[in-house]
């Protein structure tokens, strides 16, 4: 049992609740809440941005650390469990990630990423050739949304999840934000 209900209720509050300013705030609201509104309006770069910082901070929570070395295999390790994507995904959606959050652009080593936001149907990715990787935002915040869901229903369960969550907690888990 974690060390505080009320906390993994603020935590995983529901991202279509409305603010209530000043107040506490989980991280993981603000980043769903504000990736909700940028695709909404099809604002995709913002958008898209949210959602590896979600994927990021769970990837934390997840593994139980925030040791710098060990970033990119936290990230993967969370796509392939609770984003259910396979290995050669999971790298390309870190690929993205890691193009998008340090240097502002759709070009990585391995790939030249296209973004898209069709319906939430569509493939997350299409590799196409010559290293280009198409994906759907709308489909990768709908995967995002069941994998919050999922890790959720497992740390109710799940000791070695609850511990995991309880030592982050109090660095990544909620913020501040004053009038």
């Amino acid at each position: 049992m974690m060390t505080n209900p009320q906390d993994e209720s603020l935590f995983f509050t529901d991202p279509q609740t409305g603010p209530s300013i000043p107040g506490e705030f989980s991280t993981l609201y603000l980043l769903r809440r504000d990736a909700r509104s940028c695709l909404e309006h099809s604002i995709l770069w913002p958008g898209v941005m949210c959602i590896m910082a979600g994927i990021d901070l769970l990837s934390k929570f997840l593994d139980g650390s925030d040791s710098v070395s060990g970033v990119g295999e936290r990230f993967r390790t969370f796509a392939v469990n609770y984003l259910h994507l396979t290995e050669k995904d999971a790298d390309s959606l870190y690929e993205l990630r890691n193009a998008l959050l340090h240097s502002f652009g759709l070009f990585s080593r391995k790939y030249k990423f296209q973004l898209r936001a069709e319906e939430s149907k569509a493939p997350i990715f299409e590799h196409l050739t010559n290293g280009i990787v198409k994906i759907d935002l709308l489909s990768l915040n709908h995967g995002f949304e069941a994998a919050v869901n999922e890790y959720r229903n497992n740390l109710q369960t799940d000791e070695k999840l609850q511990e995991n969550f309880d030592k982050i907690l109090p660095q990544y888990g909620k913020t501040q934000i004053s009038g």
